[in-house]
């Protein structure tokens, strides 16, 4: 709490002095993780030479400090400077069910600043919007970050009683982040991932289908003005009850490379996607 109420303090241009000189130390000084992002780089981008994995590579440092660094700030910072940061450009995708009382599921990841688009979707979309988290081990920072997360009008629920809130009769998003690696072999849906054999969580294909819930993918995009962000939806799935499993997942994969593609900086590649084998 101490920490928070220093960067209370702190203007944003000088948070982003802090988070160069983080950057550097993490990557030139102890070298945070530079095996796992290496390894990731060059599963992903066989084509690319070795400076321009050591440029995106530099860019995945910053991107890290960055988003630590606002995450910090935003704990504290006033709502209405948040809301400037991140805009949503096409909340009216998703209003277009939510208005007629229809929930939805809306599949984010780790990429760009994943906790600004928390904070600000409230603002932008009708109904309640439910961030889907998984419960710290500690109690006292779990409760710390669901009272972060919800301040401004979300509401949090765990994993294991996500299909009782499903179940609820209340308008509303469930937002989960789809991009990590499951926690069961048995249960994972494999698909192809960036030319690789990839366990992917099934939850947004499995749920949007059991519940009829259209499925909506959303990216949180870095603008060139440092610390600005944008957000936008589109559509994976609008009749679930059509689909069949693993089409979901499959559009959501697709669509998350393809923006990964465009600013692979702005991805979270020190977490060791593909250590689960088939």
């Amino acid at each position: 709490m101490f920490l928070l109420q220093i960067f209370r303090l702190v203007p944003f241009s000088v948070l982003y002095v802090l988070s160069d000189a983080m950057a550097f130390f993490l990557y030139r000084i102890i070298g945070y993780r530079k095996k796992v992002i290496f390894e990731n780089l060059h599963r992903a981008f066989p084509e690319k030479s070795e400076p321009e994995i050591k440029k995106i590579a530099r860019g995945t440092y910053r991107n890290l400090t960055d988003v630590t660094l606002e995450t910090l700030k935003s704990f504290t910072a006033p709502t209405a400077e948040i809301e400037r940061r991140a805009l949503c450009v096409n909340p009216e995708l998703l209003n277009q069910y939510l208005d007629r009382g229809q929930s939805v599921i809306l599949s984010g990841s780790h990429l760009g600043n994943w906790e600004y688009s928390g904070l600000v979707l409230p603002k932008f979309l009708s109904g309640t919007t439910v961030l889907v988290y998984k419960p710290l081990t500690n109690k006292k920072m779990d409760a710390f970050m669901n009272r972060a997360r919800t301040r401004t009008g979300a509401a949090t629920v765990a994993m294991k009683e996500l299909v009782r809130a499903l179940k609820s009769e209340a308008t509303s998003t469930f937002v989960l982040l789809s991009d990590q690696s499951p926690s069961s072999r048995k249960s994972a849906h494999w698909i192809d991932f960036f030319g690789q054999d990839t366990a992917s969580l099934p939850g947004a294909d499995v749920l949007g289908r059991k519940f009829g819930m259209p499925v909506l993918y959303y990216r949180v995009q870095r603008t060139p003005n440092r610390g600005f962000y944008e957000i936008e939806f589109v559509e994976l799935c609008s009749e679930p009850s059509a689909a069949v499993e693993m089409d979901i997942t499959r559009a959501y994969a697709r669509r998350l490379e393809n923006d990964i593609r465009e600013q692979p900086e702005q991805w979270l590649w020190s977490h060791k996607r593909w250590k689960m084998k088939r």
